[in-house]
């Protein structure tokens, strides 16, 4: 937590005023909705897959034939694995006493022998909320981008699921008709493009995922890709037309979630950086990684272990007498994975 409040620097007159003014924190998603979560995996964990089956059924040969035999069938039944691997993970935050006491305003803390004691207050509070938010955004942050070959030691801590679904799933490409937004993070878009993508993703992808149910899959997103799909939403064709779709879309009237075909679309703020800070095999063409994408994919085939419930809720915040620092503490296990390779799809706009 160092440095905590280095920019708190005002001028003060009078009482301190009774809020605080917060950075917004943006969270892609809830791993408890959008993701398969093991509990209790303390090492590893064996998830066992067993494909559908198809072409099983035949004439019926009599007493002499004892096991369906003959071309183009499916004669046995077959189990593989895969393997969730967890990490050893910890939060460990520290505050100096001094630094607060020389830079937050004094009405912010306790009377008397309990002043540099934190806990309880309402400045604890806004400092527990952001440790929150920050490790929810870290584990679904590592849990697309997480590289264990990886010189970045927040990455390095386990393998996510770019890495692990590289070279593995089917991906489209959809070629830009304008502009060079898909080659930067956080760049314009033509909507049009991005609904040609969005219908490659959809139509291209295994005949396994299209039949899964749309409420049991979701659309992953680069967060401009979500804010050009909804600027077509809003699009109005002709001036001072009243169009009740769009003026629906436009209201937020039943668009508290984006929906394409039915299947919801998330973006993904921490895509945006995973994108800064490296490169990323799904999103990659001829050599040139390219910054705007899609992760079409069945909830269940993306998999959480982890040994807690919910990480961003296990930390303890404490105050030490002798040192005079406020401690932050959480220690979590934590690994990633997916099922069939038939159950996620990837697409991308490229040059």
């Amino acid at each position: 937590m160092a440095a905590a409040g280095n920019g708190i620097n005002v001028a003060y007159n009078g009482t301190y005023a009774a809020q605080m003014l917060l950075e917004p924190i943006f969270k892609s998603d809830n791993i408890m909705s959008n993701y398969t979560v093991y509990p209790n995996v303390k090492y590893k964990q064996n998830v066992l897959l067993a494909p559908g089956l198809q072409k099983i059924v035949m004439a019926n040969g009599g007493c002499s034939s004892t096991d369906n035999s003959g071309s183009g069938l499916s004669t046995s039944f077959d189990i593989t694995d895969k393997v969730i691997t967890v990490a050893d993970c910890s939060v460990k935050m520290s505050q100096c006493w001094d630094t607060f006491y020389n830079e937050v305003i004094v009405e912010s803390y306790k009377s008397g022998i309990n002043m540099p004691n934190l806990t309880g207050t309402e400045l604890a509070r806004v400092i527990a909320d952001r440790v929150r938010l920050g490790l929810a955004r870290d584990v679904v942050r590592v849990m697309w981008g997480g590289d264990t070959t990886s010189g970045n030691v927040t990455y390095a801590w386990a393998d996510g699921l770019f890495k692990l679904a590289n070279g593995n799933i089917t991906t489209s490409e959809f070629q830009a008709s304008a502009g060079t937004g898909h080659t930067v993070v956080n760049g314009a878009l033509v909507g049009t493009d991005v609904m040609s993508l969005l219908e490659e993703v959809f139509t291209e992808a295994p005949t396994n995922l299209q039949q899964t149910p749309a409420s049991e899959k979701k659309l992953f997103v680069t967060p401009n890709i979500y804010n050009a799909f909804y600027g077509q939403l809003t699009l109005v064709g002709q001036t001072g037309a009243v169009d009740y779709g769009h003026s629906e879309a436009q209201s937020g009237v039943n668009y508290t979630k984006l929906r394409y075909r039915g299947i919801e679309i998330v973006p993904m703020y921490e895509w945006d950086t995973i994108l800064t800070d490296g490169n990323v095999g799904l999103f990659a063409s001829g050599g040139v990684s390219y910054k705007q994408g899609v992760v079409y994919a069945a909830k269940s085939n993306l998999m959480i272990g982890s040994d807690v419930t919910s990480p961003e809720n296990q930390f303890k915040m404490f105050y030490d007498e002798v040192s005079d620092n406020m401690y932050i503490r959480s220690y979590f296990k934590m690994g990633y994975q997916y099922g069939f390779d038939s159950l996620m799809h990837a697409g991308f706009i490229t040059n």
